[in-house]
């Protein structure tokens, strides 16, 4: 084969040509230049960062007979012999493959003797992660006193995955993913060299979809010169990926805050009938969002957007959406890509979910205008009543008190020497068969102390605090992941679930504290949880909106405590 893919062709042969990761590079240059070398190093970090090809630039380096400045020369024998791949003295291992205690112990055995061509005797070992717990124990001894003229190179995507006993006997370097301005220069630099004319836009979203791995990118941009040529555009890279272009986002997301269902679902059509993936499609327009929500509260930080660029359409669509709408919209998108794994019609899950996106903006908007029109009634309403109407109002009442005292008036149903019998005190009874045990006293008062902040900080990071009780035991996670939070206060949230079995066992002590303790982690404060059914949510709200959110009668402090004490479906009140 003549042809050589363009992420071999450039690959780093010197420090400096390593792209984003001048804190590795620096360091190993110092210590090269006044001879403090280490017996192992360890190189992690995500892929195509240039890993690999540090620890080859390191074994050429320590090999160099015309070292300058801790760089290799890449011209004398040695540096020409490790670039080419013959001098036997380098050996790189590629441990998925060779990840059993034979052939560490073969390393092992053959460690002790001296190199034949150069002065070090270099092992890289790749993907280390993938040693068995057999090897790593062959391994740990002549790791960690290998003779003098033996250097160690681990590398890794997934140190976590490593014994702590081989990392502490090892130099640890942290490869981080590459700027998406670094990477855009260097992927200009290439083009110029191949002579390809390719446009900004398309070198971005080369970049931005190779999520910080310079060999991601090069492929990416390999496979663009082959399908367009010396000319490569958006659109090239757009039709190669499979993605959808920027721009049908953006009218996707103004339908979207018009509430126009039927020109989205014919945007859906347009794309699906070119071949387009309907979780990739998801995906997308969940990055769009996310990368929406970003720009609101960060417009000047473009770096940490994952897939957008920063144009005049883009602002116009962000400004038709409030803080809350998108984090409502991420939620959802974020629940259907959960659902979406299990589901077998991909297609109509998404078909529901944008139709659930435009009925959540419609819902959004009409609660906004009906309160603001609530609003402006209540200030009507109170500006008509006049000061003397009240005056004459208080007067009458007055009048009608002393009456009652001087037992010129009765009340109804009572002699005039009888003391009126107390009002008998009732209280909303639990919905028996299918309702959960939570105390409905305790529901109420989270409602009477609703934080609107607090609450949609604890849905906007919901799925955060789903990734934290994950993290204690996948099963716990079952039984929390459908309840839906509805409500926080500034001490108790509210978790509602479809059926009340999920609600009891979210109420037991282990799983409760569990829940408490990601809470506290993911929002910085305590709080309760209570876990109710729809159905009781529902009823509560609609008890809220008869009661006209007046306030409740003092309780008597003997049934309060009563109640706190052995709870409502335990006390009887009788007269």
């Amino acid at each position: 084969m003549a042809y050589t893919a363009l992420y071999r062709v450039y690959r780093p042969q010197t420090f400096g040509d390593v792209v984003g990761q001048s804190h590795v590079t620096t360091t190993l240059q110092n210590a090269l230049r006044e001879g403090r070398l280490s017996h192992a190093y360890l190189f992690n970090g995500p892929r195509g960062t240039g890993k690999t090809s540090a620890a080859k630039i390191m074994a050429k380096a320590v090999n160099c007979t015309n070292s300058q400045d801790g760089e290799p020369c890449n011209e004398c024998v040695a540096c020409t012999a490790i670039t080419e791949g013959s001098i036997t003295d380098i050996l790189e291992i590629d441990a998925a493959s060779n990840r059993g205690v034979e052939e560490i112990r073969d390393i092992r055995d053959k460690v002790k003797f001296a190199p034949s061509e150069v002065t070090y005797k270099v092992y890289i070992i790749d993907e280390v992660h993938m040693l068995t717990t057999e090897a790593f124990n062959a391994l740990l001894k002549t790791l960690e006193e290998p003779p003098a003229h033996v250097l160690f190179i681990l590398a890794t995507t997934e140190p976590h995955k490593l014994p702590a006993t081989i990392i502490s006997r090892c130099q640890r370097f942290d490869f981080h993913r590459i700027a998406l301005t670094e990477m855009v220069n260097r992927l200009k630099q290439i083009c110029q060299a191949q002579g390809i004319e390719a446009e900004q836009q398309a070198l971005q979203l080369v970049a931005k979809l190779a999520e910080g791995g310079m060999r991601d990118a090069l492929s990416l941009l390999d496979q663009a010169i082959s399908y367009s040529g010396t000319s490569v555009t958006a659109s090239d890279i757009l039709n190669i990926t499979g993605s959808v272009s920027q721009a049908y986002f953006s009218t996707l997301g103004r339908m979207i805050a018009d509430k126009n269902v039927a020109g989205v679902m014919e945007e859906l059509e347009r794309v699906m009938a070119e071949g387009k993936d309907p979780e990739h499609f998801l995906q997308d327009l969940l990055f769009y969002f996310r990368d929406m929500l970003l720009f609101k509260t960060a417009p000047k930080l473009e770096e940490i957007m994952e897939r957008t660029l920063i144009d005049d359409q883009f602002a116009e669509v962000a400004g038709l959406y409030s803080m809350s709408t998108l984090y409502e919209i991420i939620e959802q998108l974020n629940q259907a890509m959960t659902q979406l794994k299990w589901s077998t019609y991909s297609r109509v899950l998404v078909e529901m979910t944008l139709v659930r996106l435009c009925h959540l903006s419609t819902q959004q908007i009409s609660e906004r205008e009906t309160n603001s029109t609530a609003v402006s009634n209540q200030d009507h309403a109170a500006s008509e009543l006049d000061n003397s109407a009240l005056l004459n109002r208080v007067h009458a009442l007055e009048q009608k008190l002393a009456q009652i005292l001087n037992g010129q008036i009765t009340i109804e149903g009572t002699s005039s020497g009888e003391v009126p019998k107390q009002r008998e005190v009732r209280r909303a009874t639990p919905v028996s068969g299918g309702g959960s045990k939570t105390s409905m006293t305790r529901v109420k008062e989270a409602i009477r102390n609703e934080s609107d902040a607090l609450t949609q900080k604890v849905r906007g990071s919901w799925s955060q605090v789903l990734s934290e009780i994950r993290k204690v035991h996948y099963k716990y996670h079952a039984w929390v992941v459908s309840g839906q939070p509805v409500l926080a206060s500034e001490e108790a949230v509210i978790l509602t679930f479809k059926g009340a079995i999920h609600c009891e066992k979210t109420m037991e002590p282990e799983l409760r504290s569990i829940v408490e303790k990601a809470l506290l982690t993911v929002c910085g404060r305590p709080l309760q949880l209570f876990s109710i059914t729809e159905e009781e949510w529902e009823n509560v709200k609609g008890e809220r909106t008869e009661s006209g959110e007046q306030p409740e009668q003092e309780e008597d402090p003997f049934l309060a405590e009563a109640f706190r004490v052995a709870g409502e479906r335990l006390v009887e009140i009788k007269e």
